[in-house]
């Protein structure tokens, strides 16, 4: 087997827990070595460190699977897996969909798993976990018994490491919509078109946080709604104006959808189109709102973007804060790990103090627990949402 020894000093890390070994922590290769090979990580000494696969084009050249001198097979994926899904098990109580394998917070980093009630998305993002597709199939196949699994291998990593992107049927039968129940209410799920692997699950706690600040006479603006998550959750409120933003037709289409399907009635309508466009449209007809949600994609992928970033937020909380009325709730949420929180309280506070505006600060939510945030590994915290309410001077 191929060994990667590495700079002295740099095993130490590895030894706590972190996963990554980056290229300029690498002395020498001994050995041949190509995208997804298994490989030893080892210090000068020849001191076994750990083993993972290559992973080069990436952020990191290796990705460590273990620390221990075990095979890396199909029963260590087997009980991987297996080991997450129970960890999930209690959840499936409130919803009946999860995230079933979440990266390095489950120990395959790139292997996302979700599950939609009796069928699976499956992302293999990069060319160490390709090389175990079939282990890993098997696995979803035995813990998860799923009627179906369907591949979104859509990523860009992907093509830098050599591995074309995929997606399709890999077992079974994937329905046109997945109907999810997540805290009383419901939502199509469109594994095969929708947004990531179908649905961000992600946002769970978020959803269920805001509701209690939500009633009758509340006018919510959903900006960058995707299929309508927190629209939903705020007409089971029976707000009294509910509008959702994205520039996506079918994540709008799919808003609509779910509008149906838990039967409302309420004042609902969706904009389709850029949001600070629509955001600074809304500013000048004089609108108004209670709860604005600016939850944007994840656009912010290198450290040498968090100025643009930074920029970006603060453009949204400004004009949030015109659309707010008083006593106003506004949830700033990035799906960026390279935005943090600090960068988050920051820019909001920025754009109030522009507008005049004092804030509380009423709440702060992460990835919910199928989404693990392991605290030796920093890049499993990505999701931070920040909700911050006017209060009277």
């Amino acid at each position: 087997m191929t060994s990667i020894i590495l700079k002295k000093g740099k095993e130490n890390k590895i030894r706590n827990f972190y996963p990554n070994v980056f290229k300029d922590e690498v002395e020498s290769v001994v050995g041949n070595v190509e995208n997804g090979d298994i490989v030893d990580v080892c210090t000068r000494d020849m001191e076994f460190v750990g083993r993972g696969y290559v992973t080069d084009s990436t952020s990191a050249y290796v990705r460590v699977l273990t620390t221990k001198d075990e095979k890396i097979d199909k029963n260590f994926i087997l009980n991987r897996i297996k080991n997450a899904y129970e960890k999930r098990k209690h959840l499936f109580n409130e919803t009946n969909c999860v995230r079933a394998f979440f990266s390095e917070g489950d120990g395959i980093p790139g292997l996302i798993i979700d599950k939609f009630d009796k069928y699976v998305a499956v992302q293999f993002r990069n060319s160490g976990v390709e090389k175990f597709r079939q282990e890993i199939i098997n696995s979803i196949k035995k813990v998860m018994k799923p009627k179906g699994i369907y591949e979104r291998s859509d990523v860009e990593n992907r093509t830098l490491e050599g591995v074309e992107q995929k997606t399709g049927v890999i077992f079974g039968e994937i329905p046109e919509r997945v109907i999810m129940e997540d805290n009383g209410l419901k939502y199509g799920i469109d594994i095969i078109d929708g947004q990531k692997t179908g649905f961000f699950l992600d946002q769970r706690d978020s959803r269920k946080f805001i509701r209690k600040y939500l009633g009758t006479s509340t006018r919510f603006l959903d900006v960058f709604s995707s299929s309508g998550g927190f629209s939903m959750a705020a007409l089971k409120e029976n707000c009294q104006k509910v509008v959702a933003i994205d520039k996506e037709p079918h994540a709008l289409e799919l808003c609509r959808e779910n509008y149906q399907l838990n039967g409302y009635d309420g004042n609902f309508t969706t904009m389709e189109g850029d949001a600070f466009l629509l955001l600074k449209t809304l500013v000048g007809r004089g609108e108004k709102f209670d709860v604005i949600t600016l939850d944007p994609p994840s656009l912010i992928k290198r450290k040498s973007d968090i100025r643009r970033g930074r920029d970006f937020f603060y453009d949204l909380c400004d004009d949030g804060f015109k659309l707010l009325d008083d006593g106003g709730i506004l949830g700033v949420i990035t799906c960026a790990y390279h935005i943090s929180l600090q960068d988050l309280l920051e820019v909001t506070r920025m754009a109030a103090s522009k507008n005049g505006k004092l804030l509380q600060v009423i709440g702060i939510n992460y990835q919910p627990e199928d989404h693990p945030w392991i605290l030796h590994v920093p890049e499993t915290l990505y999701l931070k949402a920040l909700w911050v309410k006017i209060i009277n001077n």
